[in-house]
């Protein structure tokens, strides 16, 4: 009897991307399997963002291949919709509450109703269903970007930054989330310049540095001085 082997849920290639002729990334290779969680880490201006807009679908590569669930990557409707993302800037419109603002996004996806009442329970967002979206704190809007991410069940789940600027409260109800993000099966994968954000989750770790990937290990295996040590050598 033949073995069959499920597809790799993000699989990138030898990927390249240049803007006017400057390159970002540099031959970056990436493999998840479903249900694994990938922190990339790296300084401001290493090619974090540019890396997860590609695997979106939401810039093409330069050159190299992206597939996601066996499938080659692109604006696909079947693909989108099996992808829940995060920017690191806020999707959400501040003259809609919290309620109307997960009706909407729901509403792109032909989810009932049913749907934003059980995410707003998920994510604890009752008492602030009613609020505006502008008078959010950033932990807030953050949890409810998140709850709108995770709308649709995506299989994969890709977040730019989404500690940053967070107090200590809104960090842990945010890791709660996509800790149990990640024992529903979902795949996960997130920029930080933090360690200690992906070792919150348990993360696989990967070291991006002028746009190549350069060390990939346990975060717990990935210490401050160990990461510090990395960045100032320019292991790229």
């Amino acid at each position: 009897m033949a073995v069959t082997t499920a597809p790799c849920a993000v699989e990138v290639c030898e990927v390249v991307k240049s803007y006017d002729h400057r390159p970002i990334l540099r031959g970056v290779t990436l493999r998840m399997e479903a249900g694994e969680t990938v922190a990339v880490l790296g300084p401001n201006g290493s090619g974090k963002t540019t890396l997860l807009r590609i695997v979106a679908t939401l810039s093409p590569p330069t050159r190299g291949t992206v597939s996601l669930f066996g499938a080659t990557a692109g604006p696909l409707p079947h693909l989108r919709r099996r992808i829940g993302l995060v920017p690191h800037e806020s999707l959400l419109y501040d003259s809609l509450t919290v309620d109307e603002n997960l009706c909407f996004f729901a509403g792109l996806y032909g989810l009932p109703q049913e749907r934003v009442t059980q995410a707003l329970d998920r994510a604890s967002l009752r008492p602030i269903a009613g609020r505006r979206a502008r008078v959010l704190s950033r932990g807030q809007r953050q949890q409810v970007n998140l709850a709108r991410a995770l709308l649709h069940n995506p299989d994969l789940l890709l977040l730019d930054e989404p500690y940053t600027g967070l107090d200590l409260g809104a960090r842990e109800r945010l890791t709660a989330m996509l800790q149990e993000a990640a024992s529903a099966g979902r795949t996960v994968l997130f920029t930080t310049h933090d360690v200690s954000e992906a070792r919150a989750l348990a993360a696989g770790t990967t070291v991006l540095l002028d746009g190549r990937l350069t060390e990939v290990m346990p975060a717990d295996r990935l210490d401050e001085r160990h990461l510090a040590t990395w960045f100032r050598e320019g292991h790229a």
